[in-house]
């Protein structure tokens, strides 16, 4: 017997679960204690050099392994989303239950809110000595996490508008097209 290889079908729940598997991925298994700012603060005015430079280290290898980590699991679902949605049928919802879309803006508020603490930890690093300080590889692989996340938030607009806009041209107008600016003021006079 032959068993028949199926693609997944493009769906609101593949998106769905997709997105939320790709943010759960994101996220650190714990806080490192190097994304603390004050911690690093205060090592440095502390002059605790030893501990200063194995926490830049272990900041440094976290984001490293990090990067590796969601970047093998965004190819994996960028690629299947994107055969998924070439054998997507024309003239059909994408979202119908309405779950893919808010869970993509989910995810960009969440890899928002990641860039902007990279920024932070970044600024403290750069207040505590910079590069000089603290060495090049550290900014290098806090630059490459953002540059990642920054591609994710873009990403995820992308195919959210999307599936807005290929859902939204399907919808059933009941309204009539104004044909003039008239037309249009009239129409909210009414409403």
């Amino acid at each position: 017997m032959v068993a028949q290889r199926q693609t997944a079908e493009f769906s609101g729940e593949v998106v769905r679960n997709g997105v939320a598997t790709v943010t759960w991925f994101a996220r650190p298994l714990e806080q490192s204690e190097a994304f603390n700012r004050e911690r690093l603060t205060n090592l440095h005015l502390g002059h605790h050099k030893d501990e200063l430079q194995r926490t830049i280290q272990g900041l440094t290898d976290s984001l490293r392994k990090r990067h590796e980590a969601i970047t093998t699991v965004c190819s994996s679902f960028q690629t299947r989303l994107q055969k998924a949605i070439e054998n997507f049928s024309p003239g059909q919802e994408m979202d119908p239950d309405d779950i893919a879309v808010p869970e993509l803006e989910k995810s960009e508020r969440y890899f928002c809110k990641e860039r902007e603490e990279l920024r932070n930890v970044r600024n403290a690093l750069q207040q505590t000595g910079g590069t000089e300080a603290h060495g090049t590889e550290v900014f290098a692989e806090l630059e490459r996490m953002d540059k990642l996340f920054e591609y994710l938030v873009a990403s995820f607009q992308e195919l959210r508008w999307a599936i807005m806009i290929n859902d939204g041209s399907l919808a059933q107008s009941t309204e009539k097209i104004c044909e003039s600016g008239a037309d249009f003021m009239a129409s909210l006079e009414k409403s």
